[in-house]
């Protein structure tokens, strides 16, 4: 258990740093005014309804469920920015699900250029980040939370399977060849459970631990900074809760 015993001393330690920083942060949050951006849309003639961007997403991708071909689901998660003039820019897929889902998504959204009041920080006008979640969604299989953790579990279990083949062969050669087999296996599976559950700690974690094991720094770098990123944002998610958005499509 040697070289997983490093995971409970890297959740100690990113949780340690965590807790210094949030303090931080949650006093800036505190000390500054944040008004997110507000998606206006198009205003019925008489002016006395308004489509929130959820109900506008739900609707402009509503065509989706009727496509036969698809059969791909998840959570499409969108991150771009909303410029000072209420148009749209940046943008980029941070989970994906399929090419044609995720094309659908980009263009609802690149397409709602102009149909946003611009948010602000302590009164003045300023461009701000805004996510989307898009959840697709088939009736009658499980629901995503359990895709993703036992996609999760597979996972881990690959990572853990890396002792018995450390412990049970002595040329250097087959158990890195065989290890490697097992750390893939793994990122592969840490994918499927992300597009099912995207921004999931658990699922972050393990997946820089598996890039620690593959000897990809700079992923397990980026994951451990996801990581801290999502931590903090649980801790000041109720002082931002217009930064994220959400909507669901129900694939028949």
């Amino acid at each position: 258990m040697k070289k997983l015993s490093y995971a409970l001393v890297l959740l100690m330690f990113t949780v340690s740093i965590v807790a210094q920083e949030s303090t931080m942060k949650q006093k800036f949050i505190e000390e500054t005014r944040i008004e997110a951006p507000v998606f206006i849309g198009v205003v019925d003639s008489d002016k006395t309804s308004q489509q929130t961007f959820s109900q506008h997403l739900q609707q402009e991708l509503a065509y989706l469920s009727e496509l036969d071909y698809l059969y791909d689901e998840g959570v499409v998660a969108v991150d771009f920015i909303v410029e000072k003039d209420g148009s749209v820019s940046n943008l980029s897929i941070s989970n994906s699900v399929s090419k044609t889902i995720d094309e659908a998504v980009l263009r609802v959204i690149s397409q709602s250029n102009h149909m946003w009041q611009a948010g602000k920080i302590n009164g003045a006008t300023s461009s701000m980040d805004k996510t989307v979640f898009v959840k697709f969604d088939i009736p009658g299989n499980d629901s995503h939370n359990e895709l993703a953790a036992n996609y999760l579990q597979i996972a881990i279990k690959q990572l853990y399977a890396i002792n018995t083949i450390e412990s049970k062969y002595v040329n250097e050669d087959k158990i890195l060849r065989k290890s490697q087999r097992k750390t893939n296996s793994a990122e592969n599976y840490l994918l499927k459970a992300e597009q099912y559950k995207p921004n999931d700690l658990s699922i972050t974690f393990w997946q820089a631990r598996t890039y620690e094991l593959q000897g990809k720094n700079d992923l397990k770098q980026q994951m451990l900074d996801k990581y801290l990123e999502l931590t903090r944002h649980d801790v000041i998610e109720k002082s931002l809760t217009d930064d994220v958005l959400f909507a669901v499509i129900t694939l028949d």
